[in-house]
């Protein structure tokens, strides 16, 4: 356990710090700093790995925390140790065949056509995105499985087909569900006129994994746990190190493993799912689970988040961060509402929009909190980053001829986010959450 306070030396990302007892402006300036690193903050002691003192604190009280078995910091020192990086790097970086995200590098393919930025031109490059991608990226260069879990639009899938096209590699993204069986990944007979139209040939149609076995595809196997659990079984030897596949549906051609067909050194695959507390999520298999060797939980974007995002839509800069000591850069992008930039009220009317989002996404409940609105619902209401971008496609389109944006917004906010709420109630409370933060 580290008990100096000159540098972060074992805690960043993950890691948790007491918060607890500092005053209000300290705080919101510790949760920033938190967030620059990818840690989190807590009111208590018992699980934390480090405490945060005022600055003005005896040297008493600092003793008395190092003797607990803590790492401790003055607001003062987090600040300085966490944003006083010495090294500052470029988050994204292209040298020749290779790409690195961060600090992992992986080798790129040689198609240009399958680089189609535009899909892409939403994304705010933070600290939450990057290091999604990074941890996919792992996957792609040491060949392991990678599962991504996280609540939805938290842009799991978006990070591994943002990777594949920054990397020039084909993904293949299957959407899972209760009626996928294993004939769309391994494969069936199916009827083919081939034959003649009174004697019908049966061919085998290959799925996804044989095909991405042979070619050196990634495959993004979306929403895992909604399907059965003997169609997940039937991966469990292409999650194996080497991958193989014996296709006993078809002719039983060996797939790797001195078989028939050799794999290809390119091939990868990941997973993507919501939390099992989801409806209609299955439990994974003990066997199944373990056989995928990275798994990342993905959080939900903060407050700070959000606005990043949204004055990134504008100005098409993402925020540099600190992580793992160093600070990274990432590069610009061509804004996708640059005309919003003229707007004198535009960075409070931001800062409005994001905050109203997250209280009602809080609101909402959540599978950790209760909802405060939609408690009738047999189903509970969904704010997400779709809703978000949905709400400034709505803002951009109003303002054409306006002279401030805050009306536009909050038109917008109606729009979108209340006249989606049924109960009257509900709508009420909504109403007054856009008075709170300064929309209505």
């Amino acid at each position: 356990m580290m008990k100096t306070t000159d540098k972060i030396v074992g805690i960043g990302q993950g890691s948790r710090f007491c918060i607890g007892g500092l005053g209000s402006e300290a705080t919101a300036i510790v949760r920033q700093v938190l967030l620059e690193l990818g840690a989190e903050g807590t009111s208590f002691r018992p699980g934390a790995d480090a405490i945060v003192l005022q600055d003005n604190a005896s040297e008493a009280e600092r003793a008395e925390v190092l003797d607990q078995g803590y790492a401790v910091f003055s607001v003062s020192e987090l600040v300085r140790a966490a944003r006083g990086a010495e090294e500052e790097r470029p988050a994204i970086c292209r040298n020749g065949n290779t790409l690195s995200i961060l600090d992992v590098e992986i080798p790129c393919g040689e198609s240009e056509a399958l680089a189609d930025p535009v899909r892409f031109r939403h994304l705010c490059l933070d600290r939450l995105f990057l290091t999604t991608a990074r941890k996919a990226a792992l996957s792609v260069r040491h060949g392991i499985p990678c599962m991504l879990e996280g609540e939805t639009a938290t842009a799991k899938t978006t990070a591994i087909l943002w990777l594949a096209m920054m990397a020039r590699q084909v993904a293949v993204r299957v959407n899972l569900s209760g009626h996928t069986d294993t004939g769309e990944l391994v494969g069936r007979f199916v009827p083919s006129t081939e034959g003649g139209a009174h004697k019908p040939a049966w061919v085998f149609a290959e799925g996804y994994i044989p095909k991405a076995l042979r070619e050196g595809w990634w495959v993004i196997l979306d929403e895992i746990n909604l399907a059965e659990a003997q169609v997940l079984e039937r991966l469990n030897p292409v999650l194996e190190m080497p991958p193989t596949l014996v296709l006993t549906e078809h002719d039983g051609r060996v797939f790797g493993n001195g078989g028939d067909t050799p794999v290809s050194e390119k091939f990868r695959i990941f997973g993507t799912m919501n939390p099992s507390e989801y409806a209609g999520r299955a439990t994974l298999s003990p066997a199944f689970r373990d056989r995928w060797g990275l798994w990342a939980h993905v959080a939900k974007p903060s407050e700070s988040e959000l606005i990043d995002m949204l004055r990134c839509l504008v100005t098409g800069e993402s925020p540099s961060f600190v992580w793992e000591g160093v600070r990274w850069v990432p590069p610009s992008a061509e804004p996708v509402y640059p005309s919003l930039a003229n707007f004198p009220d535009l960075e409070t009317t931001l800062k409005a929009v994001a905050s109203f989002h997250a209280r009602i996404s809080g609101a909402a409940g959540d599978n950790e909190a209760p909802a405060a609105i939609g408690r009738v619902k047999r189903e509970r209401y969904v704010f997400t980053r779709r809703t978000l971008l949905n709400a400034m496609r709505l803002i951009h389109a109003g303002s054409v001829g306006a002279s401030r944006l805050r009306g536009v917004a909050s038109r917008a906010v109606a729009e979108i986010y209340i006249h989606r709420l049924s109960d009257p109630a509900d709508r009420s409370a909504a109403v007054s959450l856009l008075r709170a933060t300064g929309l209505a």
